[in-house]
């Protein structure tokens, strides 16, 4: 079978985006597969027809530079959380809350209390419905003197996400470019 390399489905009106391996060309179609184990659920998709074509060949001096993972996005915010904004300090990172694990929590110049939600593509209004349940829940288990700030950290975000951050009082930081970061200490751990 020849080497089809990474394929992308996207279904806009509809909030799911899946970009699965190639599994295999056979008869003519293609079949493309993707699975994640949190939760854990798997798509496969037979290509019956194809409209539009694309193929890159990317060298390493075009400086095009494709973002890591979230958890990259993580990492490198935590070394700077000033990209985020002037005076941030990170308290801690994945703090679970029982609504999930918030990104990135925070104290501003002015010690209030900032929850931080990561998105590395185009946040929606789901994003912003994520960042107010933790907003709500960090703030539930503070003093009611203790202001708690929701920031929603993104490339850029959807016209209906960017009205319901104002509705809600949350806020939006667009961030476009991370700085490269050294790698991981590559030595073998046990956990």
């Amino acid at each position: 079978m020849p080497d089809l390399g990474t394929g992308g489905v996207r279904r806009y009106g509809h909030h799911w985006f899946l970009f699965p391996r190639v599994q295999s060309y056979r008869d003519g179609l293609v079949v493309l597969t993707a699975a994640r184990r949190s939760p854990p659920e798997s798509v496969r998709v037979r290509l019956l027809e194809c409209f539009t074509l694309q193929a890159f060949a990317l060298r390493e001096d075009t400086g095009f530079v494709l973002s890591g993972s979230e958890a990259d996005m993580q990492r490198a915010l935590r070394a700077q959380p000033e990209l985020i904004e002037v005076g941030l300090t990170i308290i801690d990172h994945e703090l679970p809350t029982g609504v999930g694990s918030v990104d990135l929590y925070a104290r501003d110049k002015d010690g209030c209390l900032v929850v931080v939600e990561l998105k590395r593509g185009k946040a929606t209004h789901e994003a912003v419905h994520q960042l107010a349940r933790y907003v709500e829940q960090v703030g539930a288990q503070q003093p009611a003197a203790v202001r708690v700030r929701g920031m929603l950290v993104a490339p850029d975000a959807t016209g209906p996400a960017l009205k319901q951050l104002a509705t809600q009082r949350l806020e939006f930081t667009r961030l476009t470019a991370l700085p490269q970061l050294a790698p991981d200490d590559p030595q073998a751990t046990l956990f």
